[in-house]
């Protein structure tokens, strides 16, 4: 991806042949357990086969190498945004709390252990000579907790800030019909109405909320029940 090999590649995409340039940026996903008595997964792990600079998403190293990434479905810790004034064009206060929760903290451990285990497999050491980051030998609970809260990011995909309710409901933002309380002609059809976090990426239930809204508006009548 640099100097001389990245022209390289650059010619092979441009007439059709299989280059890195036509990579997706991650190619493997795991949905996994932090505990094998728990029934579905709480965990998702991203491989890509590439060398991402300190703490930055999508940005090439200097070095080969690859990269593994884990987090948490379901986190716990809460945090909070808050407007600094009546202005809305300056920036709010934003306090995410990660890790405040003991039960992150141990899920994400977890979740890093199965990540430096998949490394050290047999299939690997082929490609595998050490570890960048975290360093090796880095495999204590407070060397990971320090690892991720040096380097941790967010996933971005956020929701949940207009969540769904009944209008007893304080926090609640939205109704069923995705129709905002106390107010008429407005409606939200996004993430934000989630009154939970999926244990997935957020892409694929945003759409359906979309669809369903554009149901709503239309009045159309509810699809019928599938059965599973």
């Amino acid at each position: 991806m640099q100097g001389v090999g990245l022209v390289g590649e650059v010619l092979k995409w441009a007439i059709g042949r299989p280059s890195v340039l036509g990579l997706q940026p991650s190619l493997g996903h795991v949905f996994w357990m932090s505990d094998p008595a728990l029934a579905t997964p709480d965990l998702q792990l991203l491989f890509a086969p590439a060398s991402l600079k300190e703490g930055r998403t999508g940005v090439l190293d200097d070095f080969p190498g690859m990269t593994c990434g884990v987090w948490q479905h379901r986190p716990e810790s809460t945090g909070h945004v808050r407007a600094r004034s009546p202005d809305a064009f300056e920036k709010p206060e934003i306090q995410p709390n990660y890790l405040a929760e003991a039960i992150d903290r141990r899920v994400l451990l977890a979740g890093m252990r199965l990540v430096l285990a998949l490394f050290k497999a047999p299939a690997f050491q082929p490609y595998f000579d050490g570890m960048h980051l975290p360093e090796d030998g880095a495999e204590s609970e407070a060397d990971l907790l320090a690892y991720a809260r040096a380097y941790g990011t967010s996933g971005y995909h956020f929701n949940g800030s207009c969540r769904m309710g009944p209008a007893s409901d304080a926090g609640a933002v939205v109704d069923p019909d995705l129709r905002v309380h106390g107010l008429e002609g407005l409606r939200i059809a996004d993430a934000s109405i989630m009154p939970s976090m999926p244990s997935a990426n957020t892409q694929a239930s945003t759409f359906m909320i979309g669809e369903k809204a554009a149901d709503l508006i239309r009045g159309r009548p509810p699809l019928a029940p599938v059965e599973l």
